[in-house]
């Protein structure tokens, strides 16, 4: 009943977006061309294995190519969530450490035969590795932490190194993939300390409405915002012989102001309804009484 529970949530958390816009380019690649939607690409977005295609193939797929993440989280739900699930939680952490362990030795492995970058960065092995930091952060909350580890100080510390390292490190594949463990590891920790300290000022600041309102349409961005680009209207503009082009500080906003909008829409009127019916579907069993 549990496992059934999670696997409509979350399928009705993730697949309708999802397959709305798999299907909506599908159709309109009748008429228009997308560069990286050709081929087994669709077919193998539409089964989840978006990464396995691109490191097989050596072909990127274009705006479609951050639905690699997306694929190995659903590989990581369908062959680890029936097992941690149904295993004792001492068993489960040992699972999860096992798998963080193996993706880290994956990751060396690869690197030091010299596997192309796109077989070492979307390694399902290597991802699931990561994930299983977040399972490690969630068996570990009955733990009594140190008040200084989740103290709002340290929330904030490990916030803006999550933030702050990708950036600093993203355009050097070599030093990224040494930093790539310890952003997933951060993460993980920041999750941790959340869970730990829900009265800090750190949280009280994501409960803002803006963030929090952030936060709902989130999956929304990630699916849409490879999308929107200011580009194709300036594309579209050269088309009616209008010629200009935007720099960068007046173009980025202006896509991210329609990706949220767009995610906003999707979520009142197409997820959260969704949503609210696999709640009603699935409710919590009643605790047993003696």
């Amino acid at each position: 009943a549990g496992l059934g529970r999670f696997y409509l949530r979350r399928s009705a958390r993730i697949f309708p977006v999802y397959y709305a816009t798999i299907g909506f380019f599908l159709i309109a690649s009748l008429f228009v061309h997308f560069d990286g939607f050709e081929g087994g690409a669709p077919a193998a977005m539409l089964l989840y294995a978006t990464n396995i295609y691109v490191f097989t193939t050596g072909h990127w797929v274009g705006h479609f190519g951050h639905f690699w993440t997306l694929a190995i989280e659903e590989q990581f739900y369908l062959l680890f969530a029936p097992l941690l699930l149904l295993t004792p939680s001492t068993a489960a952490g040992r699972i999860c450490a096992a798998f963080v362990v193996l993706g880290l030795v994956t990751l060396a492995g690869l690197q030091l035969a010299g596997a192309s970058i796109l077989t070492i960065d979307l390694n399902s092995v290597t991802g699931f590795g990561y994930l299983a930091l977040g399972g490690l952060a969630g068996l570990n909350l009955h733990r009594q932490a140190p008040a200084w580890l989740i103290s709002t100080p340290a929330q904030a510390i490990a916030a803006l190194a999550l933030l702050i390292l990708p950036l600093t490190v993203l355009k050097d594949d070599i030093v990224w993939r040494v930093y790539a463990p310890a952003v997933a590891a951060t993460a993980a920790l920041l999750v941790f300390q959340i869970a730990e300290n829900q009265a800090s000022l750190f949280v009280a600041l994501l409960e803002t409405w803006p963030l929090r309102n952030l936060g709902r349409i989130s999956y929304g961005c990630y699916v849409f915002h490879e999308f929107i680009h200011f580009y194709n209207v300036e594309a579209a503009a050269r088309k009616f012989g209008v010629v200009f082009e935007a720099p960068d500080w007046i173009s980025a906003p202006i896509e991210l102001v329609f990706t949220i909008g767009l995610a906003t829409v999707s979520w009142r009127f197409f997820e959260r309804p969704i949503m609210a019916w696999a709640h009603r579907a699935t409710p919590k069993a009643a605790p047993a009484t003696a």
